[in-house]
């Protein structure tokens, strides 16, 4: 789901918890049933908690789905591969017999009844109640709780009959795009191998899996119990020039590979230990010039597809070049994959404030030393740290945290943990906290300065003492998490206003980067476009689509007060409504045309900089006479928030003139 979209949901999440109206145009149908029966069952949006575990009826539980268990477990283990995440399995009661996941202890749905009436809507109580697939994400969640949650669920149906489902959970991000595609391939599956009667079948016969494999955007080679190739997905045999997988079957490894040392690296029984992603360099198959590929290696899983026969597998980022000239073992790969993650569009440029950028992102990423990053709202702040993070090379999880989307009273337990019984609706076991999470690797806190005044206090003493200590715990814990912060204020005013403490404002100031709006980056827009189009239509599965001469001057002329992010949406709408093969400017949005032409710029000490704020200032004045004068329907229009609205409106000295009240006079 797009942020714009996200930001749709949470005005209509807003309006029904608040009025209990449904926005129907905001909303996903299935979505607003499951708040009204959530707000039938008088549940609470901002409590917390959750059922016990029961450790008796799960022990029950699973002896009764034994040989279930048996069948789907090995899908489970191939699902936890793919998506990393929590992987449950309920019966069609919604009781959770089996969970798999990441995290060193997740007590909250395991041996439970996951039901709205108790836990909310989620995409598993969706699928058992709609008896259809689904996905849900952020503040589609009627729980605040749930609202950093990402699930999808597939119900599990033999003979007409709803026996469960098979759900995927990412507490700490959204799935890949591709999560629910995977997981009804699952569903599928599941209901084939319970299905199935010849045991035997399942563990010689890779076909029943094929469709799953063939689901995912990595790479995906399976080992067998000697290291040959038993098998492999369509992005594997495409990026390493095998048209057909018989091509690799019963191949060892090693025979593909470049360096012997991978081959000892990926054969080795570590699956279980976190490492940072290597860089593997194969042979491509069809090349007559000793042609290479390099993939990351993501993950490697040891998994068990049935009747005790264990398999690897490798999973792999397809996203390196491949690369001509002689297969040399000793080449060094230094030179060609310092800027091999730059398929995150709103990273890409060309201009000079761009380059500048990368080069300071390139520069700094190694060191361990606090980052701030300053622009306006879509610029792509997110996506510019998780470039860090990446060219970091540190092996922990990168944990992204809105500071302004989680409520006052949970961020202090949200970021730092809690132990069992700290507060009334606490899991009895606690919580890892999100510096804990991010342990060797990076926190993200995006919109810093909404960050209350007490958790600054606390965030202060975690950059001087790098500990955590959980609520309700004695016990300090070191912790290794380097932080970027990002927000799109002013953050001197803050200071200077005493919202914002001076000293956590310089340790979190080591490093400075601003990321300047779209239309300072006029040279990039062409180039984001065909980009974005390109992937959209990658994405929906649809022949390639250009853009004419005239859209893209048309592009060109708008002010982009959405930034990247808005430049994305016009896209993906310009994509789906243009039946033909070219993209012209009458399927652009109306908010396009009415931008107006920038002023011719008068002889100034800084002609430049005086032209770009007359244009912006004279376009949000033509807005707000456009509509009145309305602030709420000129950032609608505008594509941006109330509260950037009017800190643009202050920036450039722009009084609103009050309307007088008609009727009521006294």
């Amino acid at each position: 789901m797009s942020e714009k979209t996200q930001e749709d949901v949470l005005l209509a999440w807003q309006t029904f918890i608040s009025r209990g109206i449904i926005l129907e145009d905001k909303v996903r149908p299935i979505i607003a049933r499951s708040w009204q029966r959530c707000l039938s069952y008088g549940l609470d949006p901002w409590s917390s908690d959750y059922p016990k575990c029961s450790d008796t009826l799960l022990k029950e539980k699973r002896r009764e789905y034994n040989s279930l268990l048996v069948r789907i477990r090995p899908v489970m283990e191939l699902l936890f591969a793919m998506l990393h995440c929590n992987i449950s399995i309920c019966d069609g009661k919604g009781f959770v017999f089996d969970l798999i996941t990441p995290l060193k202890s997740y007590p909250r749905t395991l041996g439970t009844y996951i039901e709205e009436a108790t836990c909310g809507n989620g995409a598993l109580t969706i699928a058992l109640q709609e008896k259809v697939p689904v996905r849900i994400d952020g503040y589609e969640k009627y729980r605040v709780i749930s609202h950093p949650y990402s699930s999808v669920c597939a119900p599990i149906v033999v003979n007409k009959e709803l026996i469960g489902a098979i759900n995927a959970t990412s507490p700490f991000g959204a799935l890949p795009q591709e999560a629910l595609e995977v997981i009804i391939a699952a569903g599928k599956l599941i209901e084939s191998l319970l299905l199935e009667r010849d045991g035997q079948n399942l563990a010689e016969n890779f076909q029943p899996w094929r469709e799953l494999i063939d689901c995912s955007s990595w790479a995906l080679i399976f080992l067998d119990e000697e290291n040959r190739i038993a098998a492999a997905n369509k992005v594997a045999c495409q990026e390493l020039g095998c048209g057909q997988e018989e091509q690799w079957l019963n191949r060892p490894i090693e025979e593909v590979l470049i360096d012997k040392r991978d081959s000892a690296y990926l054969t080795r029984d570590d699956s279980g230990q976190p490492k940072p992603p290597q860089k593997i360099r194969f042979k491509l198959h069809d090349s007559q010039g000793g042609a290479i590929r390099s993939m990351e290696l993501i993950r490697k899983n040891s998994l068990e597809l049935a009747l005790g026969r264990y398999r690897r597998v490798l999973l792999l980022d397809p996203g390196l070049p491949a690369h001509g000239g002689p297969v040399n073992p000793e080449q060094p790969v230094s030179s060609y994959l310092l800027n091999n993650h730059s398929q995150e569009v709103e990273f890409l440029g060309k201009g000079e404030e761009w380059k500048k950028i990368k080069e300071l992102v390139s520069r700094t990423s190694p060191f361990p030393s606090s980052v701030l990053l300053l622009g306006e709202t879509g610029t792509g702040k997110e996506v510019l740290a998780r470039t860090i993070h990446r060219l970091s090379q540190r092996q922990g999880n990168f944990v992204a945290v809105n500071c302004g989307a989680i409520p006052r009273e949970l961020l202090q337990s949200e970021l730092f943990g809690y132990v069992g019984g700290a507060f009334t609706g606490a899991r009895s076991g606690g919580s890892v906290g999100k510096f804990e999470h991010a342990h060797k690797g990076t926190l993200f806190l995006d919109e810093i300065g909404e960050m209350p005044m007490d958790m600054q206090v606390s965030l202060l003493r975690f950059l001087q003492e790098r500990t955590v200590t959980k609520i309700n715990s004695n016990y300090p814990k070191p912790v290794d998490v380097r932080i970027i912060a990002a927000t799109n204020k002013n953050m001197y005013d803050l200071v200077g206003q005493g919202l914002f403490r001076e000293d956590l404002y310089y340790r979190l100031n080591v490093i400075e980067i601003n990321i300047p709006p779209l239309r300072e980056r006029k040279e990039d827009i062409p180039m984001l476009a065909q980009f974005f189009v390109a992937e959209l239509c990658k994405q929906f599965n649809i022949l390639p689509k250009k853009i004419d001469e005239a859209t893209m001057e048309t592009l060109d002329r708008h002010v982009w007060p959405g930034n990247v992010r808005e430049l994305k949406n016009v896209m993906e709408k310009a994509v789906v409504m243009t039946a033909g093969d070219t993209i012209t400017p009458d399927v652009l949005p109306k908010q396009i045309f009415q931008t107006l032409e920038p002023p011719s710029p008068q002889p100034a000490d800084n002609p430049g900089t005086e032209a770009e704020e007359l244009s912006e200032k004279d376009y949000i004045l033509h807005m707000l006479e456009q509509h009145g004068g309305n602030v709420a329907q000129t950032a609608k229009a505008l594509n941006i928030a109330r509260n950037t609205l009017y800190r643009r409106l202050l920036k450039h000295n722009i009084q609103l003139k009050v309307q007088p009240v008609q009727g009521n006079k006294k």
